[in-house]
């Protein structure tokens, strides 16, 4: 049978890959769901790369609870979910 969990560090191992990610957004009707580029390192923030003027920048906003998915679309496949909340928005340096 196939391994259905990560530990903790496998997980942030993962995340820590080249994924595109999925970025869930509330809004006022069905959340907007749209795939997004991210960087993680193990034990740091999820940094969200997105324009400030795209539908998703428009919608994130500091203290904004969202959820992301990175997913392996070959064998073996895999993927994490994470949810928080938006704790920064700044410009890229």
């Amino acid at each position: 049978m196939a391994q259905t969990t990560m530990t903790r560090a496998e997980r942030e191992a993962f995340l820590a890959g080249m994924h595109v990610g999925v970025l869930a957004i509330p809004t006022d009707g069905a959340p907007l769901t749209a795939p997004i580029w991210y960087d993680y390192e193990p034990g740091g923030d999820i940094w969200l790369l997105t324009g400030p003027d795209s539908r998703k920048g428009r919608l994130l906003t500091e203290g904004l609870r969202v959820t992301l998915v990175a997913q392996q679309e070959s064998l073996p496949y895999a993927y994490v979910s994470v949810t928080g909340t938006v704790s920064r928005i700044a410009e890229p340096e």
